[in-house]
């Protein structure tokens, strides 16, 4: 607002009593209809305002008129006097905004906060009804305007009013009370006011009502933006303990992160708000605390309905118990598995001194397996002489077997009955003994046997000496000279002559 114009007179009939709230939109006056004398509400911008806020002054009281609602701030008139002050003839009587109502007694009886609610909710039904969405609304653009001395009703005002973001263009400049009211999906500044933040801006200002301070606030934007986003709301049994508990999760669906959770329409969160609070006592109204529950009485009934409960779990459980060793059966189709036990180390030792016994195929020690296997429950399987089931069997290795008659020989010798040469690996630790030369010794007989070398006893050298060879000629085994059989002497032959 440039200057306060409380005393002037607009139009030569509508005289200014007292200012109301200020704003970027417009300066909201209560004065009175001098030629009737009847209490209205005038906003009223200066003259000093440019042409483009005149314009956007004159759709705003346009767009407000178009919509009619008794929850609405309804425009009567609209006119420019000779001074160059823009005006527009409101219906409210005597307003203030219900930010200053709970600004001076802080929180509002439970009966009056939620009837206001319900006002709201039916004016942001008949706006969307109508196509228009609100898009700024706060605590401070809701009026509350008397009709009796004991009773006021809401005027949902401000309507088409640029909120933080448009007005500033980035949330980071705005005031934090300025985004109290903010929907999360707009925290960002990409998504544009639609029906459902309007229905999120209606739940903070219930909530508001009835805690005496927004669920959101900080000392910087950022702070606030930040809990519209990730943090719930705190309980308002922190503030209160005269409401019932069907009111809560009403406000609290109205607040929720996703759109999709909250009320979809003004006439579902006032048909919500009605059937919430339809059974609270009228002592609320006058600000007297509704008659609480009695905490010891549902402890008692909590703890009797556990023990209930717990006594009929152990009666079935008690009552169906069964002997594991009578009921369980082995599976014909299992496989024998040794238990697993703690390891204690008694199971090694058992397996250490355990008798051996040999697995290979090629023993001659049969293969038995002890009576009793160490470890576990000493269960045996195999104790029965049976392979128990699912154990591997014997598969005889394949390929021809052949039968060796030891009287006809082996088929894999050389059929002329030879001997089979099987060279033997030269030991290169073994001394070798002289030759001796034919030359040197020529009465050597030939028929003597020689004098054997004694072994060499080192531990290296434990090959007896063998009889010298020619290096020229390699070492050959002589086949033995067949002996003649004599022939038997059966006397003279027939074919003989006679000696």
């Amino acid at each position: 607002m440039a200057y306060d114009l409380t005393g002037q007179t607009i139009a030569e009939k509508f005289k200014l009593i007292g200012l109301v709230k200020s704003g970027p939109e417009g300066d909201l006056y209560r004065a009175e209809n001098t030629l009737i004398e009847k209490p209205v509400t005038l906003l009223v911008l200066p003259a000093d305002a440019d042409a483009k806020a005149r314009e956007r002054f004159r759709k705003n009281a346009k767009a407000a008129s178009a919509a009619e609602h008794p929850n609405l701030l309804n425009v009567l008139d609209f006119g420019i006097d000779a001074s160059g002050v823009s005006y527009a003839v409101c219906d409210a009587a005597n307003p203030e905004t219900l930010a200053q109502a709970i600004a001076r007694g802080g929180k509002l009886p439970a009966e009056n906060a939620v009837e206001i609610g319900k006002q709201i909710a039916a004016a942001l039904e008949t706006l969307h009804a109508a196509g228009r969405v609100h898009g700024n609304l706060t605590a401070d653009n809701v009026l509350l305007s008397e009709v009796a001395e004991s009773a006021a009703i809401a005027k949902v005002a401000g309507i088409g009013t640029e909120g933080p973001l448009e007005r500033t263009g980035d949330v980071l400049e705005a005031a934090p009370s300025e985004l109290a009211y903010l929907a999360p999906e707009l925290c960002s500044g990409t998504d544009s006011p639609d029906a459902l933040s309007d229905i999120y801006s209606a739940g903070v200002i219930i909530y508001e009502m009835l805690a005496g301070t927004v669920p959101f606030a900080g000392e910087k934007p950022t702070d606030v933006l930040l809990k519209h986003i990730e943090e719930p709301p705190p309980p308002l049994s922190a503030f209160r303990s005269d409401l019932p508990p069907t009111l809560e999760p009403v406000i609290l669906k109205a607040l929720s992160k996703s759109p999709e959770m909250r009320q979809q329409s003004g006439a579902e969160l006032m048909g919500e708000l009605a059937a919430a609070f339809g059974g609270a006592p009228d002592a609320a109204a006058a600000g007297e605390p509704v008659k609480k529950n009695n905490f010891w009485a549902t402890a008692a009934m909590v703890l009797i309905g556990t023990a209930a409960l717990g006594g009929a779990l152990i009666y079935a459980t008690w009552s169906k118990k069964t002997d594991p060793a009578t009921v369980l059966q082995p599976d014909a189709n299992g496989m024998p598995v040794q238990p697993i036990n703690p390891a204690t180390g008694t199971e090694e030792q058992q397996l250490a001194v355990m008798p051996s016994y040999s697995v290979d195929g090629n023993s001659n020690v049969p293969l038995t397996a002890p009576d009793t296997l160490p470890g576990g429950d000493g269960y045996n399987p195999w104790a029965t002489g049976v392979p128990p089931p699912g154990a591997p069997s014997y598969v005889p290795p394949g390929g021809e077997m052949y039968n060796i008659d030891p009287r006809t020989g082996s088929p894999f010798m050389p059929p002329d009955g030879g001997v089979i040469l099987v060279p033997v690996p030269a030991n290169v630790n073994t001394q070798p003994t002289a030759s001796p030369s034919p030359g040197r010794n020529a009465n050597v007989n030939a028929n003597a046997r020689p004098a054997t070398t004694p072994a060499n006893t080192g531990p290296a050298n434990t090959a007896p000496a063998t009889r010298p060879t020619p290096a020229a000629s390699p070492r050959t085994t002589p086949a033995p000279a067949r002996t003649p059989t004599p022939a038997r002497d059966d006397g003279p032959s027939s074919d003989q002559p006679g000696s």
